[in-house]
C-alpha cells in the first residue's frame, strides 16, 4: 500500500472516530439533560403536597380549629368554591392558596402582580380580590361573622409588602394565633359548621 493510501485511510479513520465521538457526546448531553429534568420534576412540590403541608400546619393549632376544604357556597351569578375555611372560636379564616413558585412583586391594590421564576415572567391576578369575593359570599351565607381573609403562598417568595393578610405558608399558624379573643360561641360554631359542611370533607 502506498504512503498516500495510508494517509488517506488514516484521515478516514480520524473522521469516522470524530463523528462517532460527536454522536456519543451529543447522546450523553441529552441523557444528562433528561436526568436533570426528571429529578427536578420528582422534587417539585405539587398542589397535593402543598395541601398536605397546609393541613399539617393547621394541626399545630389544636382541636379548637376545624379545617374545611373545598367549601361551596352560593354567590352572585352561581356558586363559589373556596380553597379552605378554618372555623374557630376566634374567627373564621378564609384561605386562598397560591401554589406557583418564583418571586412575587407588585402592590396590594394593583389588579395584576408579577411572578418571576428564572427567566420566565407570568401575570398573577390579585388574589386578594378573589378572596374578598369569597368573604362576601360567606357573609351572605352565614350572616355577620368575624371573617378573616388570608392569601397563602406555599412556594413563592414575596418581594413586596402586600398587606398583613398575604403570607407565606410557614407563618400561617403564628398569624392565626394572633387572633386570640373568643368571638364565636360553641352553639354558633355548631350552626356554622352545619351550614358549611352538608357535603364537605372535614379535617380537624
Amino acid at each position: 500500500m502506498s504512503g498516500e493510501g495510508i494517509v488517506y485511510n488514516s484521515k478516514m479513520m480520524d473522521t469516522f472516530l470524530t463523528a462517532h465521538w460527536i454522536k456519543i457526546s451529543a447522546a450523553l448531553v441529552l441523557l444528562i439533560a433528561f436526568l436533570v429534568l426528571f429529578l427536578r420534576s420528582r422534587n417539585k412540590p405539587t398542589p397535593e403536597s402543598d395541601d398536605a403541608s397546609l393541613k399539617a400546619k393547621i394541626k399545630q393549632l389544636g382541636e379548637e380549629y376545624t379545617l374545611l376544604s373545598g367549601v361551596v357556597v352560593p354567590a352572585l351569578g352561581g356558586m363559589s368554591r373556596i380553597d379552605h375555611v378554618i372555623v374557630s372560636p376566634y374567627g373564621i379564616f378564609v384561605l386562598l392558596v397560591v401554589h406557583e413558585r418564583g418571586k412575587v412583586s407588585g402592590r396590594e391594590r394593583n389588579g395584576e402582580w408579577e411572578i418571576k421564576s428564572g427567566r420566565r415572567r407570568d401575570i398573577l391576578y390579585n388574589p386578594l380580590w378573589e378572596n374578598r369575593k369569597w368573604v362576601n359570599a360567606l357573609e351572605n351565607h352565614l350572616g355577620p361573622q368575624p371573617l378573616i381573609p388570608i392569601v397563602v403562598f406555599t412556594q413563592a417568595k414575596l418581594k413586596n409588602d402586600f398587606g398583613k393578610n398575604v403570607i407565606p405558608l410557614a407563618t400561617l399558624p403564628g398569624f392565626i394565633k394572633k387572633y386570640d379573643t373568643p368571638r364565636i360561641s360553641s352553639d354558633q360554631l355548631e350552626a356554622i359548621l352545619e351550614k358549611l359542611t352538608p357535603d364537605t370533607p372535614k379535617n380537624s
